[in-house]
Formats: structure tokens, C-alpha cells, sequence
């Protein structure tokens, strides 16, 4: 059986298909709570490929294959031959004889397709420079179990168009969400990105305009104004990025039931004030334990271990 990648949204074939990992995920945790979880990973391995450092996703991905059982091994580049310049083909042919599948956490998406395409074990994008869609997929798993459906709701990215933002510009896409990036001049996204996603069927605008861009938005995220690898860049992305804070007068302009995200870590005080990661329209630690509960859903599709049909999605938590 060929192996199925998942290193962008669209690998998993359109709305639907995330659609139907969602619903998984669901199930998944649903099996959690009632203490009937299956574990159909016994006896398999996952290997942990991270070059960068980690805290959520590496834990989802450990905690993830522990609960279906299956043994995850961390691989970085001061313990594996990686760092020492192996090719990444063969690198991956090594993974594709021993371990089941690989989640990868590197910095190149064009080296991440490289190490797919020479494997013959799945490998799961667990972070690039270019994208984030395990991230995407737990935040959009969040919004529907406050807010009960994904379609009809204005969501709004404030500050730098990060590997997150843009994740979440191709899931507007294939899921024809209304999208609003707002990002002073010179931090948004690849305009060939934003056409892709209006073609697909999404509503993607940008602005400049943070304030009047979270009127009445239904979800507000945002990210980190200084991404790993641009600490040099500090001072002047601060400088631009100044305004572009979600504080307090930005959720209360924003609706009564906004949804507020931020895939951590956070600055408090920079990109999100501590008010409001803190505050009654905080669902950020929702969006940490839903990374377990789609991270199984995302492995066990790639191992062609879903179910065809899921259940179809719906409110599963009270309020917040």
C-alpha cells in the first residue's frame, strides 16, 4: 500500500477530508473520556524526526502514539546522523524499513516533501517554516465544539502572516472559510497562496487594519511576532508589529462569543495581552488537547487506519 503523507491540508483530498478527520477526532477523544479507547498501534514505532525544539507538538505526538500503542523514539540532529549532513533520501529509506510512520519537525517544506517522497513510511508535517496544519486542524477542531460548525463565521488573523496564518488561509480554501489577514505592509502572505485558496472556494481579504478587521469577528488568532530562526529580527518586527496586539478592547469589540486562539507559546504583552489568553474568551488550552485528539486522527489516516465514514460534526462541549 502506498503511503499517505500529510504534509498540507490538502493531502488529506479537499473540505471533506478534513471535514472527516475532524469527526475522527472527535470519536477518538469521545473513546478517551468513556475509557474505551482501542489502541490499533501495537507493535508499531514513530519515529520523532525534530530539529527544532518543541513542547505541544512533540508531547501530542508522544502522548498520540503511547494511548493507540504504539512506541514513539525521538530523533534529533545531535543524536542521528542528520546533523552530520546524510542525505535526507537516505535518511528516509532508513525510516521506511524499520519505523511505521515519521513526524517530521524541520524548517525546509521543500526538504519535507524530499524526505516523503524517498519514503515508504508515512511522514506527518509536525511543523515547517511554511505551514502548520496540525495546528490549523486543532484550532479549527476548537471553533466547532464552541461554536458548533465551522461555515458562517468571520475568522480573523491579526499580526504576522506566520506557518500557522498560512495553514489557515489554504483550510479557508477547502473549506470555503471567510478568512480576514490582518498584517502591516511587508508581513503578509504569499499573494499566490490567497489566489489559491479564493479559487478553492474560500473568502480570503487583507488588511493592514487590525482594530477594524476584529469588529465583530467571530474568532481572533494569532501567533508569536518573532518565529524560530528570526531572532534577529527582533527589534524591527516588534517596531511594525506594535499595533497588532489582541488585548482587551479588540475582544470587546470583537462578538460576544468570539473565539480567541494562539497556537503558543505566547509573550504575554507583545502579540496577546495576559488579560485575555487568560480570559473568559481564551480557548487556547482547548486547542493544546485537541493536538492529541487530531494528531490520532492524522496518524491513523495516514496508516490507513480511519474510518470510512465518520460521524458528522456537531457541538460535543457545553459553553465555555
Amino acid at each position: 500500500m502506498l503511503p499517505r503523507h500529510l504534509l498540507d491540508l490538502s493531502d488529506l483530498g479537499g473540505g471533506d477530508g478534513v471535514r472527516a478527520l475532524l469527526a475522527h477526532a472527535a470519536c477518538l477523544e469521545g473513546a478517551r473520556d468513556a475509557g474505551g479507547q482501542e489502541r490499533p498501534l501495537i507493535g508499531r514505532t514513530l519515529a520523532l524526526v525534530f530539529d527544532k525544539p518543541s513542547t505541544r507538538t512533540r508531547l501530542a505526538f508522544e502522548v498520540a502514539a503511547v494511548e493507540l500503542g504504539a512506541h514513539p523514539m525521538l530523533i534529533t540532529p545531535t543524536t542521528s546522523q542528520t546533523g552530520r549532513g546524510e542525505p535526507l533520501e537516505d535518511t528516509a529509506r532508513v525510516f521506511g524499513r524499520l519505523v511505521s510512520a515519521v513526524a517530521c519537525r524541520t524548517g525546509s517544506h521543500a526538504g519535507l516533501r524530499t524526505l516523503a517522497r524517498a519514503s515508504s513510511a508515512p511522514v506527518l508535517n509536525a511543523l515547517t517554516d511554511d505551514a502548520h496544519p496540525l495546528q490549523t486542524l486543532a484550532d479549527l477542531y476548537t471553533v466547532l465544539a464552541e461554536r458548533g460548525t465551522l461555515e458562517g463565521l468571520r475568522y480573523v488573523w491579526v499580526g504576522d502572516a506566520s506557518n500557522v496564518a498560512r495553514s489557515w488561509i489554504e483550510a479557508a480554501g477547502l473549506l470555503g472559510l471567510h478568512l480576514v489577514l490582518a498584517c502591516p505592509a511587508g508581513f503578509g502572505p504569499p499573494p499566490a497562496e490567497v489566489e489559491l485558496a479564493g479559487a478553492r472556494g474560500g473568502r480570503v481579504e487583507l488588511t493592514d487594519d487590525a482594530r477594524a478587521a476584529a469588529r465583530g469577528a467571530d474568532v481572533l488568532i494569532t501567533d508569536v511576532w518573532v518565529s524560530m530562526g528570526q531572532e534577529a529580527e527582533v527589534a524591527a518586527r516588534r517596531k511594525a508589529l506594535a499595533d497588532y496586539r489582541i488585548d482587551r478592547a479588540m475582544v470587546g469589540g470583537a462578538s460576544p462569543e468570539v473565539v480567541v486562539l494562539h497556537c503558543l507559546p505566547a509573550h504575554r504583552g507583545e502579540e496577546i495581552a495576559a488579560e485575555v489568553i487568560d480570559g473568559p474568551r481564551s480557548f487556547v488550552w482547548d486547542a493544546v488537547e485537541a493536538r492529541l485528539h487530531v494528531t490520532k486522527a492524522a496518524l491513523l489516516w495516514c496508516l490507513h487506519l480511519a474510518p470510512e465514514a465518520p460521524p458528522s460534526l456537531g457541538r460535543r462541549r457545553s459553553p465555555h
